[in-house]
């Protein structure tokens, strides 16, 4: 790459060094200078300057055709006003912006007043119009056209006696696009260097200006313009500028160009106004990294999967996507979002909690005004999904609210959620899927070894059991019924308390079909089904007392000689259990398991198997 390049899309209307200027009808308080202003002037070598008087007074120019202004773009007008105690309130039209198709027919935006910043310091500043946006003012019948361009003052009862104190200079119009490409490690595109573009005294864009050891932006920047931006900078203030009549898109950064990088550490954005408070999106999946900052106030984020943003604060701020980004030991504090809504959204086939990467781990959450989600798991998100080192706060602690804590867009299937050394109230909220939070999960392995060379085992058959019912139930009482012929058998199992995938030990049917440890399925809250492993003879199931036992454990080992379940227990839980391989070679005699599982460590077994051969 070269060396950084900054360059914007703004087009002049008048630079203000020279020129024919006029007033607009009943804005004609005050005498325009025939001469240009060369004491006080912002941009190139002079401005126009105006004395003022009581009322409305005016400083306009003709550009002699219309300019169309982009969508989401505005017109940059650089305005001065030496009295401003003497100027109206904002919500008075203290200062204004005017845009017609005439002399006397133009509408007006309100830009600033005595109580509006930087007054009641006064001075030169410069303000952006949307021109689609709905004016404070019309005057006359302008037909749409966008010609002529100016700004006035009002000041209602005093007025200096001295000098001309209200000046105009460079009016530009554009999207407002301050585009940054090229750079390199040895000499990256910055802040510093994007406000120096800016505030070159023949520039004076008016979109990032140095401003008392921070930086004032508004309008778009594009990191990426046409070509990869290097873009590194640290420990620096971004003002998002108060542009009341723009649109809430005006105020935006992109990120683009896939070979892009762009590195921000401990710096500051922090939105002045309300209207557009800026937004950031990422337009390609360039390497975006983004530690310690701190976005205050400002509207939505959108990342791809190459971003790592870590340790960061998003201080009531809009949504922010991440599909399958780091986004990891930060704060989300006291979102913006409207209620039902979701503060994050994860809408990706990515397990947020993968062991590896770790992508949404160790999160603060903060509940803000609307009752709102802390995360929404997208249609694609995967079924089985865990949350690592969350606290979250604020949230209820019911399901099926619009502030719990998930919001699940499935509107089928079965998710389960993993709440690992979580804080806080961790419920859901479903468009339908079954949900189920498993909160502070333990592990039950049992490892399988040949007693004589230490040789892990694979394709053991292991089946572990519950034997009270501290946590799952122990022989409870059931009745079955079976598609007689088929492999079908339903289960009535008041309040069962399992999922799909579970498995149960069926003891005390006459017919012996459904005797046996199976994998369910689950069709109702009192009920499930299992497959058979013959064709059943009768129906219903008879006997005494059939019972059913949940089954922690129903499989066999892998590659490793290890087969494992995890979930959450309110309390130990005794177990049993037998290993046994009688299928295949080499073949072993049945070992035993017994011992109690830990509701805060879980249990590791290692069960040593004498060979049978």
């Amino acid at each position: 790459m070269a060396a950084p390049n900054y360059g914007t899309d703004l087009t002049p209307i008048t630079l203000c060094d020279s020129g024919t200027f006029l007033e607009f009808t009943g804005y004609t308080a005050g005498t325009i200078s025939t001469v240009p202003e060369t004491d006080y002037y912002i941009q190139g070598g002079g401005c126009v300057s105006s004395t003022c008087k009581t009322t409305l007074n005016s400083i306009g120019f003709n550009y002699g055709s219309g300019v169309t202004v982009p969508t989401d773009g505005a017109v940059y007008f650089w305005q001065f006003c030496g009295v401003p105690t003497s100027m109206n309130t904002f919500n008075n039209g203290g200062q204004r912006c005017i845009i017609g198709s005439g002399t006397g027919d133009f509408k007006v935006w309100y830009s600033g007043g005595n109580d509006y910043f930087p007054n009641p310091y006064g001075g030169w500043k410069n303000v952006a119009i949307d021109p689609t946006v709905t004016a404070d003012l019309t005057a006359g019948t302008p037909d749409g056209t966008l010609q002529y361009f100016g700004v006035a003052l009002n000041l209602p009862t005093t007025y200096p006696s001295k000098g001309a104190m209200f000046g105009m200079d460079a009016i530009r119009y554009g999207r407002g696009e301050l585009r940054v490409y090229n750079g390199e490690e040895a000499d990256p595109a910055t802040f510093t260097g994007m406000a120096a573009a800016n505030d070159d005294i023949n520039a004076r864009w008016g979109i990032f200006q140095y401003y008392a050891g921070a930086f004032l932006f508004k309008g778009l920047i594009t990191l990426g313009y046409g070509a990869a931006v290097y873009f590194v900078d640290a420990n620096k203030i971004v003002l998002i500028d108060d542009t009341p009549r723009c649109g809430a898109n005006f105020n935006r950064i992109e990120v683009d160009q896939s070979g892009s990088v762009v590195s921000l550490t401990n710096c500051v954005f922090s939105a002045l106004g309300s209207t557009s408070k800026g937004r950031f999106e990422m337009l390609a999946n360039a390497e975006v990294s983004i530690a310690g900052c701190l976005f205050k106030d400002m509207d939505t984020f959108t990342f791809m999967s190459n971003a790592d943003i870590q340790g960061t604060t998003f201080l009531r701020c809009g949504q922010i996507t991440a599909p399958g980004c780091i986004l990891k030991t930060g704060v989300i504090d006291r979102s913006a979002v409207a209620a039902d809504a979701s503060a994050v959204v994860w809408n990706v086939n990515t397990d947020p909690g993968d062991a590896t990467a770790g992508y949404l781990d160790n999160l603060t959450f903060n509940i803000g005004d609307n009752a709102h989600h802390a995360i929404e798991f997208g249609t694609t998100s995967p079924l089985s999904m865990n949350i690592n080192g969350w606290e979250v706060n604020g949230f209820n602690a019911s399901n099926g609210q619009n502030d719990s804590t998930f919001y699940v867009a499935r509107t089928s299937g079965e998710v389960t959620i993993s709440v690992n050394a979580g804080t806080g109230n961790f419920s859901y909220k479903s468009a339908g899927a079954t949900v189920t939070i498993i909160q502070d999960a333990v592990t039950l392995q049992v490892t399988v070894k040949s007693l004589s060379t230490g040789v892990v085992i694979e394709g053991a058959r292991v089946l572990v059991w519950a034997t009270d019912g501290a946590n799952y139930f122990y022989e409870e009482e059931v009745s079955i019924t079976g598609v007689v012929s088929g492999t079908t058998a339903t289960v009535a199992h008041v309040g069962h308390g399992m999922k799909t995938g579970d498995n149960v030990i069926i003891k005390g049917a006459d017919q012996d079909v459904y005797n046996g440890a199976y994998q369910i399925t689950v069709t109702g809250v009192d009920e499930y089904t299992y497959t058979t492993n013959e064709a059943i003879d009768a129906s219903p199931a008879t006997g005494t007392l059939i019972t059913s036992t949940f089954a922690f454990i129903n499989g066999t080992t892998n590659s490793s000689g290890v087969i494992s379940d995890t979930r959450t227990l309110s309390s130990s839980q005794s177990v049993l259990g037998w290993v046994r391989k009688s299928s295949s070679q080499p073949y072993y005699q049945q070992g035993a398991i017994s011992g109690s599982i830990d509701s805060v460590n879980g249990l590791g077994v290692t069960v040593q198997l004498v060979s049978d051969e």
